[in-house]
């Protein structure tokens, strides 16, 4: 199941990044699982690269930009067996102090179903201009400041929000910022 997967464990605990990885080899035929001990060396690392993520709670709220785009493919690691309200919509959460055949079917469960989601996930790629438009849409810019502040026709700006429109399936700038925000691509602290 994970034997093609790239998974990574982002934690400072050892012996918890150790074990996990042993159950992820044992019982998932994980094949390629990379450890981190330092946030700050995994971000620097190509982070985006992995298929799945284990980490805990903090490191996902002070890394909140990089991983909300990634949250489908992330698993929280808890020591509570009720997530706090905070993470109330993040789904795939793995409560660390089960006994261990408790944790494996849990872990059998969340995979199985972040799996099913990484590979259902077929959504059409913005362009990286597109992007840049969606960024400054979500920003409250109007067809003309956009087409100023990049260096392009009105025209375009109106084909490029069309395709974006198109890709998204979403036709309000309400809603077009708030899949920017909720995928990353402006934060909600942007000035």
């Amino acid at each position: 199941m994970l034997h093609n997967k790239d998974i990574v464990i982002i934690s400072p605990v050892t012996l918890i990044n150790i074990g996990l990885k042993q159950i992820l080899i044992d019982y998932f035929s994980a094949g390629n699982i990379t450890i981190y001990n330092d946030v700050g060396y995994f971000l620097s690392e190509s982070p985006e690269r992995y298929d799945l993520y284990f980490t805990f709670p903090d490191t996902f709220l002070l890394h909140y930009d990089f991983f909300l785009p990634r949250k489908g493919k992330t698993i929280l690691l808890t020591d509570c067996p009720y997530p706090p309200s905070d993470f109330s919509n993040i789904e795939h959460q793995l409560y660390i102090r089960s006994e261990q055949n408790l944790m494996i079917e849990q872990l059998q469960n969340l995979i199985e179903r972040t799996c099913q989601k990484i590979s259902t996930e077929i959504p059409e790629e913005l362009s990286h201009r597109e992007i840049e438009v969606l960024q400054l849409v979500a920003q409250g810019f109007l067809n003309k400041e956009i087409a100023d502040k990049l260096n392009i026709s009105i025209n375009t700006v109106l084909s490029h929000r069309k395709n974006i429109t198109s890709k998204l399936g979403i036709k309000s700038v309400s809603g077009l910022s708030f899949y920017a925000m909720m995928n990353g691509y402006v934060s909600s602290t942007t000035e």
